[in-house]
């Protein structure tokens, strides 16, 4: 082989060799959505600050190699340049994220690493104000830091020494909102000319906090009856979903989902009935539906005495499987506690 060929494939062999770079933005949601909210921490404070940060490890679809990280502003704003006395730490979370710490030293694993060495980190200027922002220019980090969700969490730790004055809001994660959506047919017709209705009270579905499904139009002092279910297509104990309830007296009224579970309350006089929960405290419930529907006993209604509402469906949204632990000030033992919380990163990964 020529002595040029041979160089040429020596060094395409050697790129072969290379591992392949790629970007992971956390919280994916976020690549292409602006969240609802804007932080100032840790780059936009007159003061030191200190902050951990928190990604779940369900954002990461398997172990990675992270070589650099960067930001982007909070939509709709611009930012000048400005340079920071600064240092970047990255670990594993050694606890779920719903378990975070309010001090700093128990939410570090024993892999903590100082990825970026204390130093004048000039922070690039942002001007294009669109919404979402483009990512800032990417942080080379100076040593590596290999990341393996499987063993926990991902803790950014941000400390900023001395700040300059000036702005600088970084876009951070959103509080969502989940809309009910209507399942199967309409709502029957009371004996008061009202459709027994239900639906959520807050469109905020957000696991670890209460949900409120609420009954109205039942008669005053009814017996109202919620049900939550898993299916709203299919067969059901022997029904097939939607099952029209006319053959045994309730014309015009469903059964739209399955009854998974049940729970009974009596109407106000407004003719409402407030069903509370508290949904499961686990970033894994984000994305799962909650399908209900009511029926109220009304025995001049029809020959069942029973009405039922359309049915619904909510999904859960949020919050976020992020969290942020900070201070003013960077000797603070303990911070300020937020789930659902973090600055929008983009991760350069191998």
């Amino acid at each position: 082989m020529p002595m040029e060929r041979a160089g040429v494939a020596i060094l395409f062999a050697a790129c072969g060799l290379l591992p392949a770079q790629g970007l992971i933005v956390a919280p994916a949601s976020h690549a292409a959505q602006e969240g609802t909210g804007g932080t100032n921490v840790p780059f936009g404070r007159s003061s030191p600050t200190r902050v951990q940060y928190v990604y779940d490890a369900m954002l990461f679809q398997g172990p990675v190699t992270i070589t650099g990280l960067a930001f982007r502003l909070d939509g709709l704003t611009t930012a000048a340049a400005k340079t920071v006395d600064c240092e970047f730490r990255l670990s594993t979370l050694p606890h779920a994220l719903t378990a975070l710490a309010t001090d700093f030293a128990g939410n570090r694993g024993a892999d903590e690493a100082i990825v970026l060495p204390r130093q004048l980190l000039t922070l690039s200027a942002g001007s294009s104000g669109a919404s979402p922002n483009a990512f800032l220019p990417t942080i080379a980090l100076t040593s590596p830091f290999a990341y393996d969700p499987a063993l926990g969490g991902l803790v950014l730790e941000l400390v900023v020494h001395g700040p300059p004055f000036g702005g600088y809001t970084l876009d951070s994660t959103f509080v969502c909102n989940s809309q009910d959506l209507p399942i199967g047919p309409a709502s029957c017709v009371g004996s008061n000319a009202l459709p027994l209705r239900v639906g959520s009270s807050s469109p905020q579905v957000m696991w670890g906090r209460p949900w409120v499904a609420q009954a109205t139009q039942a008669l005053p002092a009814a017996l109202v009856v919620l049900a939550l279910g898993t299916m709203e297509n299919g067969v059901w104990a022997g029904l097939p979903l939607p099952f029209d309830l006319q053959p045994i007296g309730a014309p015009g009224c469903f059964l739209s989902i399955d009854v998974a579970g049940s729970w009974a309350g009596v109407a106000a006089s407004d003719g409402a009935c407030a069903f509370p929960f508290t949904l499961p405290n686990t970033p894994t419930a984000v994305g799962a539906w909650l399908r209900f529907q009511a029926a109220a006993f009304d025995v001049d209604a029809n020959a069942l005495g029973l009405v039922t509402s359309q049915a619904q469906k909510a999904q859960v949204c949020g919050w976020e499987p992020v969290a942020r632990l900070w201070s003013s000030g960077v000797g603070a033992l303990t911070g300020s506690r937020e789930i659902g919380v973090a600055a929008v990163v983009r991760l350069t990964v191998q």
